[in-house]
């Protein structure tokens, strides 16, 4: 698994990590984030399902990861907006 120089800036923008611990978070998010189709909150997935078609979307911890699904790539990663922080299973530490 890449990780995009988009997503790196991204990372080191949104997070406040050092370097090994953002690669060890976005490969727990690739292989212990919740996808779309595991949520249970209906408005939530609306918003993942909306924000794209071509690619992997993983929830983990307070943040959302995009990946491509052709040459598993991380592409960005942003924090869960606000009116959906309050839910309760989307905290997976």
């Amino acid at each position: 698994m890449r990780i995009s120089s988009h997503a790196k800036v991204r990372m080191r923008e949104r997070t406040s990590l050092n370097h090994s611990e953002r690669k060890k978070l976005f490969r727990y998010a690739l292989t212990n984030g919740k996808s779309p189709h595991d949520i249970e909150n209906g408005k939530f997935k609306s918003y993942l399902d909306s924000r794209t078609k071509r690619c992997k979307i993983k929830v983990y911890q307070d943040y959302i990861f995009i990946y491509s699904k052709n040459n598993h790539r991380l592409i960005t990663i942003y924090e869960i907006p606000n009116e959906f922080k309050e839910v309760k299973w989307i905290y997976i530490k």
